[in-house]
């Protein structure tokens, strides 16, 4: 073979090579390109999965407050619309005044009644507001004393309205020293607690809160009569998302986020089975310096 034969071979394979690398590059950098787009479009997503447990979140922690501020802002329009009519009535002849005046002073009990209601509500409310524009710079607000039985007290008092007519609650409130924390997220881990045993028991059961310290942690306990917790269940209780309630009842977010709250102070969340029957929540925190 001559040696023009022979570059003339060797030229038309290097130009097949070149092509075929050509190719094959031109096939890499579209798969590049495609692997790209991909990741962005989870990116989005996981951003979008995560926007959406935040939202969820907020509007579970807001609905108890929300839903006590409606309850009282209702007592309060009735208790308008009994005083124009003792109003009303004192203007007949012969009206009983007596019976009047007994009957303005219930009304006048019941509007006094919605103050402190209206009072924790919105403090609560502005407490995860506020949690909320300073997370949203970046910023920690300071620990501070939390006096934990004053927190129960607020929480039962939110819940009222969730509570009368359908369960018993009973108080063993121990004398505790203040911990150390946040009262905003300590309030929202109380009222989780509080509603979870409200819906486990039903109407008709009891609610037990109780306060004490042991080894130097302050521990708050909430139990309940009802079924207790499945067996099945107890490794996945905490999870984000996961819940033994119908779809309208639960968010499966409430224990989720107490724990993480619970950890951020330092503490520890517990559940388990009580031997009487029924089920318990044990919540422990550090005692706050002195």
């Amino acid at each position: 073979m001559s040696g023009g034969v022979v570059t003339a071979a060797l030229a038309a394979g290097l130009g097949l090579a070149a092509l075929l690398l050509l190719a094959q590059t031109w096939r890499l950098r579209r798969r590049e390109a495609e692997l790209a787009a991909a990741a962005a479009a989870l990116a989005r997503q996981e951003s979008l999965v995560s926007l959406g447990r935040l939202m969820a979140g907020i509007a579970h922690e807001l609905n108890t407050p929300l839903g006590a501020v409606c309850c009282s802002v209702g007592t309060q329009q009735k208790a308008v619309d009994h005083l124009a009519e003792a109003v009303a009535q004192l203007q007949q002849p012969g009206a009983d005044a007596a019976a009047v005046g007994a009957r303005l002073q219930k009304v006048l009990g019941a509007l006094r009644g919605t103050s402190p209601v209206l009072d924790e509500a919105l403090g609560r409310t502005n407490a995860l507001l506020r949690e909320m524009r300073l997370a949203g710079r970046g910023e920690t607000p300071a620990p501070e004393p939390v006096d934990v039985n004053a927190l129960v007290e607020g929480t039962l008092l939110l819940t009222n309205h969730e509570l009368k007519n359908v369960v018993t609650v009973h108080r063993e409130l121990g004398e505790v020293p203040p911990v150390s924390g946040w009262p905003g997220p300590l309030g929202q881990v109380l009222l989780n607690l509080v509603l979870n045993a409200r819906q486990a028991t039903g109407e008709g059961g009891h609610v037990t809160i109780a306060t004490d310290t042991v080894d130097g942690r302050v521990r708050v306990r909430v139990s309940d009569d009802g079924p207790g917790l499945p067996e099945v269940c107890a490794d996945r209780l905490f999870e984000a998302g996961f819940t033994t309630k119908d779809a309208d009842a639960g968010t499966g977010l409430g224990l989720f986020i107490s724990r993480r709250i619970v950890a951020r102070h330092g503490g520890e969340l517990t559940a388990a089975n009580r031997p009487g029957g029924g089920a318990e929540f044990t919540l422990l925190l550090p005692v706050a310096a002195a």
